[in-house]
């Protein structure tokens, strides 16, 4: 990630999130080493009241690498805006799991990002869509 945030807000969010997903969930590599392109080692991530940390951003990647093992991502930025390193963002995630579960989640969220695109803090609102 090297786009700055004020570039296109929504094709940045949808780069982040696509980028994250290939390169930390489907890639066959060090989970640690590539979430460190995408996340500072301070990163604070507050999504639905649950605070995460690096090492709880971690614990998490590595099932979700079990989940979509076979299956489809995608993202859809309904619509962001961008203010220095900061982003508000309205998204849907959408997974189809390599068993042909599907799940979409609507995201609402504020994160801060480095100039090299790093996300460094986030809060998020979440919630399942119908048919999830």
């Amino acid at each position: 990630m090297t786009a700055h945030v004020t570039d296109s807000p929504e094709r940045f969010v949808a780069d982040f999130f696509t980028g994250l997903t290939e390169q930390v969930v489907l890639a066959d590599t060090d989970t640690a080493e590539a979430m460190a392109r995408f996340y500072t080692p301070g990163i604070v991530q507050i999504s639905d009241g649950i605070h995460l940390d690096w090492d709880k951003l971690l614990a998490h990647m590595r099932p979700a690498r079990k989940t979509l093992t076979g299956g489809r991502f995608s993202v859809e930025v309904h619509e962001a805006v961008a203010s220095g390193d900061t982003v508000a963002a309205r998204l849907t995630l959408r997974v189809v799991s390599g068993k042909g579960r599907r799940i979409d989640t609507e995201v609402f969220m504020f994160a801060s990002f480095t100039p090299d695109g790093r996300m460094t803090q986030s809060r998020q609102l979440t919630r399942a869509l119908d048919g999830s």
